[in-house]
């Protein structure tokens, strides 16, 4: 702290702007309270260095710092660019980002004049040479990040290579006594090697996955103990099926992580090395020869049936699942409530329930996604352009509203920061108590609660500072709509950016089978819910909410002519054309006019505007069973 030592002076003359990051990675040893010690650290560097009255704005999360895509880094380029802080505190400069960006943030600050101290790292941008210490501890936090991993799996290859440490989660069939450590400790269950061994014997016979895993959820087979997925599918057996521990020799080294240097994530992808192998003969199910058979025989049979390779490379290889383009892992059935997945009916291009595919819904309907995608962002661009201004009236009572919680919230904080510091007198005063008096377990787990209030008190009050900054402005309808056309503007529809963006503005996308009255084909069709309060303070979306929330339903499907045409036709035969006239003038057969005007009348009789209806179950000529529906479409959609 010695280099650290020229005054601070306030840009507005009165109350210094000071911001403070703090940041976990998340690890299993790591606390929250970490956080608020961190912010707590800030705060002891300001009051040596500043008298005067300042303010404060947390900036606190909990991510890897090598991640580049975290929303908290545009959050404080913005901050640096509006010139409103006077200083940026960060413990060390890997709470801001863990790599050289870090030397480029620090740059923006001292370019738009914000100081920025990171006390563990003796850095102040204060000082001339400050770029060449950032970038110097940049290098000794990465350096140790990557020193800190190679050593790792070392350390743990050799303790499974030497005796059988490191051991992966057991799956089906294996026992854990208690105090477990290696593979030589694990116990395979005795009533699982015969259910393994007709597994097998199915398998070779069949060479099918998903009639193996009718068969053990007929059997109510657990799916093991850390399996996400309550029932068997025909991927689970598959993989279940191809892990060597069956056969008595478990590995380790299959996979290996590498760096996405853009977004700083990390791709888990085959490793290029060999796995190693550990004998255990005891945790033996099925004999290996058994084992390498029907492996091979699942191998032959799925040759070439996945993706196929372009210049002779998986097109997904190195890419995150969830960086899919729009509606990926958004449009969800309307049916069962499961996501809608790319590929449907030997089609990459349409998309299909993925209940249906597990044969759990009978909603086996398939649509083109990239026509879906461009009619929902179409649909959902053209309410955002008809949306009405907010009046005069409804501005100051949203804006009144807003003050309320702005007040409200600074008696919470008070109230929430008297009752902290009581807390944690109490726990100091329980601590001396408990060193001068003999071991008491009352007393110990009076200590664990006040502890736990006292953590939930801390967070609390982080979150309240974190969100109340000033009493916030409802903006205008004409700035949300340049907002809005800003930020897909330059994006191409299959980027999965673009896919982002369409989440945030229409967060809920449901897919349902629909069918013309006169029993035509199913086609889909989409409810969208357009929910634009994102882009506004949060103290203000839940009043702003009547005039930025919409649900609307989007045709996923050309209609055919007859129904297309039906209006047209109807007005046209109400002047007294004749339906060949008719046929002629809008370049169709009379045949289209016909049926048009059945369709019409049987909508007169039912007394409908719409001719097609939502359906509630599987047409007679299915083969599959009904099964009873279950579709929430909110009232009046």
């Amino acid at each position: 702290m010695s280099r650290i030592s020229e005054t601070l002076v306030p840009r507005n003359g009165h109350t210094l702007n000071v911001g403070i990051v703090a940041r976990i990675s998340g690890g299993p040893n790591q606390k929250e309270m970490s956080l608020e010690d961190q912010e707590d650290h800030g705060h002891q560097v300001v009051a040596e260095l500043y008298d005067g009255p300042a303010q404060y704005q947390v900036i606190a999360t909990i991510g890897k710092g090598e991640r580049l895509d975290r929303p908290e880094l545009a959050e404080i380029e913005s901050l640096l660019r509006s010139r409103t802080l006077d200083l940026l505190i960060a413990e060390d400069i890997g709470r801001i980002v863990r790599g050289t960006e870090a030397s480029w943030l620090c740059g923006i600050a001292v370019d738009h004049g914000t100081r920025v101290i990171a006390p563990n790292d003796c850095i102040d941008t204060a000082d001339e040479n400050w770029e060449e210490e950032v970038i110097s501890a940049c290098r000794d936090h990465v350096g140790h990040n990557s020193h800190t991993s190679k050593r790792l799996k070392k350390k743990l290859m050799n303790r499974f290579t030497k005796f059988g440490g490191a051991p992966a989660r057991p799956i089906f069939g294996y026992d854990l006594p208690e105090g477990a450590k290696t593979y030589d400790d694990w116990r395979k269950n005795d009533d699982a090697t015969l259910i393994y061994r007709e597994w097998f014997a199915r398998l070779k016979r069949d060479r099918s996955g998903s009639l193996v895993a009718d068969w053990l959820n007929q059997l109510g087979v657990s799916t093991g103990p850390y399996a996400r997925n309550s029932l068997w599918d025909g991927r689970i057996v598959l993989r279940v099926t191809r892990n060597p521990l069956l056969k008595g020799m478990p590995g380790r080294g299959f996979r290996r992580s590498v760096k996405h240097h853009e977004t700083g994530r990390r791709v888990s992808g085959k490793s290029p090395d060999k796995p190693n192998y550990y004998a255990c003969p005891h945790l033996l199910h099925v004999p290996p020869e058994e084992f390498d058979e029907v492996n091979d025989l699942l191998k032959y049979q799925n040759a070439g049936m996945g993706r196929k390779p372009r210049d002779g490379k998986d097109p997904r290889d190195g890419v995150p699942k969830k960086s899919t383009v729009s509606s990926g892992q958004h449009a969800s059935c309307g049916v069962c409530g499961r996501l809608f997945y790319w590929g449907g009916h030997g089609q990459t291009s349409h998309m299909m329930c993925s209940g249906s595919r597990d044969y759990l819904c009978w909603n086996t309907g398939s649509f083109n996604g990239h026509e879906a995608r461009q009619r929902i962002a179409n649909a959902i661009f053209g309410r955002i352009e008809r949306l009405p201004e907010f009046d005069e009236l409804m501005r100051k009572q949203i804006e009144g509203e807003a003050a309320v919680y702005f007040n409200q919230s600074h008696v919470e904080e008070t109230r929430l920061a008297a009752e902290q510091s009581a807390v944690s007198k109490q726990v100091d005063r329980l601590i001396v108590h408990m060193m001068g008096s003999p071991k008491s377990e009352a007393l110990a787990k009076k200590l664990q609660e006040l502890e736990s209030r006292l953590l939930k008190l801390r967070l609390s009050l982080l979150e309240i500072r974190g969100r109340r900054k000033e009493i916030p402005t409802l903006p205008s309808v004409a700035d949300l709509k340049v907002q809005i056309k800003k930020s897909p503007g330059t994006l191409a529809a299959t980027d999965p950016e673009f896919g982002r963006i369409m989440r945030m503005l229409a967060p809920q996308i449901r897919i349902y089978p629909f069918r013309t009255i006169d029993l035509g084909r199913v086609v889909a069709r989409s409810l969208v819910t357009l929910d634009l309060t994102s882009l506004i303070p949060m103290s203000l979306a839940a009043a702003a909410g009547t005039v930025l929330r919409e649900t609307f339903w989007v045709n996923l499907h050309e209609q055919p002519q007859y129904v297309a045409l039906r209006e047209q036709i109807v007005a046209m035969l109400a002047q007294g054309l004749k339906q060949r006239e008719v046929a002629a003038e809008l370049g169709t057969h009379q045949a289209t006019v016909q049926r048009a005007m059945t369709l019409h009348r049987q909508m007169l009789s039912l007394g409908i505007l719409d001719p097609y209806q939502v359906q509630t179950c599987p047409s007679d000529s299915r083969k599959h069973k009904r099964m009873p529906l279950s579709i929430g479409i909110p009232a009046g959609s």
